[in-house]
């Protein structure tokens, strides 16, 4: 069963906490689960990227945290011998008791392919609310220094663009988008983006596959522990077949009383979206 805030909201799996020596801690984030553990020398990493031998749902929601866990509840863990657990071992002169777990957008682009094909026709915009897997950075606050990151869900990689040639290597991943946020479930390992699409051409737009640009996006978080990023919009045009592409600044509208997480990944510049974009002849492709 989830914690929960006061207001029966779930309690967020990101945060700072504070570990004694030989103690660790079970974060259920999503398909995967992740272990933290504390010794006086060392902080060691154990990540399950799913929680069971078969394919990992990359929509299923867990956020779930246990702790403290001793070193005997632990132990199977650190012990064992499973090939699908990544253990990571980090040693220190003396290992601070503090450490940080903080969700973050992907590193490169997610082309995000929704349920059912959508089609806006010509001199039309609608808004499409999609979400996207977190990573989940791990950092010692007290001295500001990042461990490591993991994603909350592996998604695969593709190549986006009109040839092998040119385009960009981005991540895939399936999206329950939906035109309306009530009717979009919440997955807490996941973003929400409201992403508006303008279709200023003659010809219905078929939009098949969304390519967003997460590494240039920010993350809050929003009343209620929902995360969002920042809203896009893309509009296509008769004259050109990709879209102009706009991020816009601050939080979303649909963000209640938002807190900033995250700032992009990389600077943005209106000059790198019209290129980058401007050379991809598919942004919207089957």
């Amino acid at each position: 069963m989830e914690p929960s805030t006061p207001n029966g909201d779930p309690t967020p799996w990101w945060g700072t906490v504070s570990l004694d020596v030989r103690t660790g801690g079970r974060w259920a984030v999503g398909p995967s689960t992740l272990w933290l553990y504390r010794t006086d020398r060392e902080w060691r990493i154990v990540h399950r990227p799913s929680p069971d031998a078969g394919a990992a749902d990359p929509l299923s929601n867990r956020s779930d945290v246990t702790m403290p866990l001793s070193e005997a509840d632990m132990a199977p863990v650190l012990d064992t011998d499973d090939p699908a657990v990544h253990t990571s071992r980090y040693s220190f002169g003396d290992t601070e008791p503090r450490i940080a777990l903080r969700p973050a957008l992907a590193d490169r682009p997610v082309v995000s392919r929704p349920e059912h094909p959508l089609y806006v026709p010509p001199e039309e915009s609608v808004t499409l609310y999609l979400s996207t897997a977190l990573w989940i950075q791990i950092t010692l606050p007290d001295s500001e220094r990042k461990l490591q990151e993991v994603p909350s869900f592996r998604m695969s990689d593709t190549w986006f663009g009109p040839s092998t040639v040119d385009g960009e290597l981005c991540y895939a991943t399936r999206t329950a988008g939906r035109l309306r946020l009530d009717a979009l479930p919440r997955r807490d390992h996941r973003a929400v983006t409201p992403l508006r699409i303008r279709n200023t051409a003659a010809d219905p737009l078929a939009l098949e596959r969304v390519q967003l640009p997460t590494q240039h996006l920010a993350l809050y978080t929003a009343s209620g522990g929902r995360l969002w990023t920042q809203a896009v919009t893309m509009t296509h045009s008769a004259d050109r077949e990709g879209a102009d592409v706009q991020v816009r600044s601050g939080p979303p509208a649909d963000a209640k009383a938002a807190e900033r997480l995250q700032e992009p990944r990389e600077t943005t510049k209106k000059s790198l979206f019209t290129s980058t974009f401007s050379a991809v002849s598919t942004l919207f492709a089957p």
